[in-house]
């Protein structure tokens, strides 16, 4: 088996926090993917919830920062120190709870997140948004939502875990 090599998590926490700053100082706009993905949603779905404002729009910048989140993932994987290994592993705590056959692992994880998309584009926001610009702004509400996330994350684990 490959050793697999990744940028160390300060690093990519730079990046983004880096990218969160220029975004905000170009755009006057926070960081968030829910609403790029509610422009993904507008493509293949006729309800109204999706066409409303600039999401209905076939060319909209949020459309393009998520569309460029693969490419930024390739970019880093070609960029890391080691071989580019193409892999749906978590880890192995994971992996013992994931089916087997790749391409189950593969579905089960885009349900997954078609289901943590949809919702958080329901809810009207995403953890990424909250988490990442709202508690660096020091909004409040984000803030007690990333807690929530945190905590909810960490009992279903134990949850998962604890059944499996």
């Amino acid at each position: 088996m490959t050793e697999v090599i990744v940028w160390e998590g300060w690093v990519g926490g730079l990046v983004i926090g880096a990218y969160l700053l220029f975004q905000w100082l170009v755009t006057g706009k926070t960081l968030g993917v829910s609403s790029g993905y509610n422009s993904v949603c507008s493509m293949v779905s006729k309800t109204d919830y999706f066409h409303k404002g600039i999401f209905g729009e076939a060319n909209n910048w949020k459309l393009w920062f998520i569309l460029g989140l693969p490419l930024g993932g390739f970019l880093s994987a070609v960029t890391s120190p080691g071989d580019v290994v193409m892999s749906f592993s978590l880890g192995e705590m994971y992996d013992s709870v994931f089916p087997e056959s790749l391409w189950a692992k593969g579905g089960v994880l885009l349900l997954g997140g078609i289901m943590i998309g949809y919702g958080s584009r329901m809810a009207g926001g995403c953890p990424s948004g909250h988490s990442i610009a709202g508690m660096s702004m020091l909004n409040p509400p984000s803030i007690l939502a990333s807690v929530g996330f945190f905590v909810g994350g960490i009992i279903m684990v134990q949850v998962l875990f604890g059944i499996l």
